[in-house]
């Protein structure tokens, strides 16, 4: 379990505004590609950054990278969409 509540409660916030706008299937199959390709995801970001920033705050581009670098929260947010979906 994470150690970090902030980051359980921002993992689930984003679980309820997919379930919310309809996109929970699609985005449990986007995860499962992440999964495999996390660390590619990972760099892409990185290289990205500057450009994402004008479309996204840094926060959500931080919590995104972190999405990368811990599986176990995307474990989380797969584990919230499903037991939402579900």
């Amino acid at each position: 379990m994470d150690a970090d509540p902030s980051r359980a409660t921002w993992i689930e916030e984003w679980a309820r505004r997919i379930e919310a706008s309809g996109l929970s299937s699609i985005v449990l199959l986007l995860l499962d590609g992440l999964r495999a390709f996390r660390y590619l995801w990972s760099q892409a970001l990185l290289i990205g950054r500057p450009l994402l920033s004008d479309i996204a705050d840094s926060e959500t581009l931080e919590r995104f990278a972190l999405l990368f670098d811990q599986p176990e929260l995307l474990e989380r947010l797969a584990t919230c969409l499903e037991k939402r979906g579900g």
